[in-house]
């Protein structure tokens, strides 16, 4: 008998926590099924690859707003990097917003927490 792959682990980063928070009731449980039912059981399947500085990330429509993830097949893990609303030419844009942090170079940190597991209390401060 065959079964199925064990579903993928979700973590967030601290933004995309902030983020989630923030949004809509009704939005937040459409993002809630679509993490459980399509990105944890097949995250590549599910987004469309991003190219240029986001290389590497892959985005997900869902309603008005986006969730821009990365996943890892051998860890079994999909890492939520941001979520918000898809505004093209707005500042509040999801992917200008999250290009904006890594052309900053802000991600790798953040990324590396949420891989760890780390809580943000446990981050060491930057000199």
């Amino acid at each position: 008998m065959n079964s199925a792959p064990a579903p993928y682990q979700l973590r967030f980063t601290e933004r995309a926590r902030r983020e989630i928070e923030a949004l809509d009731g009704s939005v937040r449980k459409q993002l809630r099924k679509i993490l459980t039912t399509k990105l944890a059981i097949h995250p590549a399947e599910r987004g469309k690859p991003l190219t240029g500085i986001l290389t590497g990330f892959l985005s997900h429509r869902f309603a008005a707003h986006r969730i821009i993830y990365t996943f890892d097949d051998g860890m079994r893990l999909v890492l939520i990097c941001a979520v918000g609303p898809r505004r093209a030419g707005h500042p509040g844009d999801v992917y200008e917003q999250f290009e904006a942090l890594v052309r900053a170079g802000r991600t790798a940190r953040k990324v590396l927490d949420a891989l760890r597991g780390a809580p943000p209390s446990a981050r060491p401060k930057k000199p």
